[in-house]
């Protein structure tokens, strides 16, 4: 594959359809094999979208996760899960030493994108900055 000089791709998240933010926000929670199997079937179709729009990097919008900081709690120990008052979000505060949890996460994100495309993949994470400015209350 030839690399463009100035190859195309999604900045932030791609928006959420209904069933996306449906599955992310079940209650109660499905289970873990048809959340993965239903949200696999969304992601193709995200991924389907960004090769029909012509971009050279591909994502998975970000539709597996719940927040874009969030991830990283999911990622270590040492976080608490809650929401923020003032606007109703989910909000993550750190409340403890950092500690790995599930390593891999991003990973199998890559994994499965790789599986299903054959362009570029990017894999998006929150900048050390950013995490300090939101985690810690």
């Amino acid at each position: 594959m030839t690399r463009k000089l100035f190859p195309t791709s999604v900045v932030g998240s791609m928006p959420r359809p209904a069933f996306v933010r449906d599955l992310i926000m079940a209650d109660p929670p499905l289970e873990a094999a048809e959340f993965k199997s239903k949200m696999d079937s969304a992601i193709r179709y995200v991924v389907a979208l960004q090769e029909q729009a012509g971009l050279d990097v591909i994502t998975d919008g970000e539709w597996r996760r719940k927040s874009y900081i969030g991830v990283i709690a999911e990622l270590a120990e040492g976080f608490e899960l809650g929401v923020n008052e003032s606007d109703g979000r989910p909000w993550t505060t750190v409340v403890g030493k950092l500690s790995p949890k599930k390593p891999g996460f991003i990973a199998e994100e890559v994994r499965f994108l790789k599986s299903i495309s054959d362009r570029l993949i990017k894999a998006t994470l929150p900048a050390p900055a950013l995490l300090g400015e939101r985690m810690w209350d």
